[in-house]
């Protein structure tokens, strides 16, 4: 359990048999059986959230060496900061497919969401497949071939990307675009939000935490997974200790006022979003995770 608690931390391997006295291959054992128990309680718990709008964005690595990257994909939701959806691979079809995918499925209402992402044309391509509403024009008559399966956006339904225009590394201008759906559907999530304007700020935000508690995320220098494998256990630890363990000071509520002094509740991800009351120990979360692979083997 402290293993796990310094990988979520995003200590090196290097760093962790130093101060736990341990040994590089324990610390692999450990992260694997980590990433399945965190896999098995987020398929148990993170299913018909109740969102209306959904964040994506990418975030790049590298695995084996510096010039094999290994994109990770995520989805979230910006009001909770729940993370819903995590997947790693190259940054193609395939892998947005899946991401996208299992968002639908975790979603109790896909058709009434509105999809903030970057610019990256696969998002566009996709949206009205996996969440759009299937229809089949009729044809006036009964010869040649059926009409091609189209594709209806519902009114509550919409997607609007974020595109950054960079001179080099500096950030020249902001493109809000819209790519399916109406307008006022997409502004009456931002001032849900509280946002003036579309934005994926709260995905961005995710992204610097994530990579501080990722040992093998760094921006500069050396550090990066020698196998796949292990960028994998290390995603799903830090998926695991961001929804259930650590609380967000942006998601704190007030509560009783005592002597003249307001006092707040810190709350997760896991908490904003309804799935639990409290927050989560490492010690609950080992637990519950074996009941959690348990039913799910008996189920399968």
């Amino acid at each position: 359990m402290s293993i796990a608690e310094h990988i979520a931390e995003g200590h090196s391997p290097s760093s962790i048999v130093r101060t736990c006295k341990t040994h590089h291959d324990t610390i692999e054992r450990i992260a694997r059986v980590t990433a399945e128990h965190a896999s098995a309680i987020h398929d148990t718990y993170a299913v018909d959230l109740k969102v209306t709008a959904v964040q994506a964005d990418e975030r790049w690595g590298f695995a084996a060496t510096k010039k094999n990257q290994l994109w990770e994909s995520v989805t979230l939701d910006p009001r909770s900061k729940f993370i819903i959806s995590l997947h790693l691979g190259q940054r193609t079809e395939s892998t947005i497919r899946s991401l996208l995918e299992e968002t639908v499925q975790r979603i109790l209402t896909p058709q009434s969401i509105v999809l903030y992402s970057d610019g990256l044309p696969l998002y566009a391509s996709l949206f009205p497949e996996l969440f759009g509403v299937p229809f089949q024009a009729s044809k006036s008559t009964h010869l040649g071939r059926r009409c091609a399966v189209q594709y209806r956006i519902p009114r509550l339904l919409a997607h609007v990307q974020v595109i950054k225009h960079r001179q080099g590394r500096k950030l020249e201008t902001v493109e809000v675009r819209l790519a399916h759906g109406s307008k006022v559907r997409v502004e009456l999530e931002n001032t849900r939000l509280g946002y003036n304007i579309a934005n994926t700020s709260a995905i961005e935000r995710y992204n610097g935490s994530a990579r501080e508690s990722t040992m093998f995320m760094g921006r500069k220098g050396l550090s990066f997974a020698r196998l796949p494998r292990s960028r994998v256990y290390a995603a799903e630890i830090t998926r695991l200790a961001y929804n259930w363990v650590r609380t967000n000071r942006s998601l704190r509520v007030p509560l009783v006022e005592s002597i003249g002094r307001k006092r707040f509740e810190q709350r997760t991800p896991a908490m904003a979003i309804g799935i639990t009351s409290r927050v989560w120990s490492w010690a609950e979360l080992v637990v519950t995770t074996v009941w959690a692979l348990a039913a799910r083997n008996h189920s399968t």
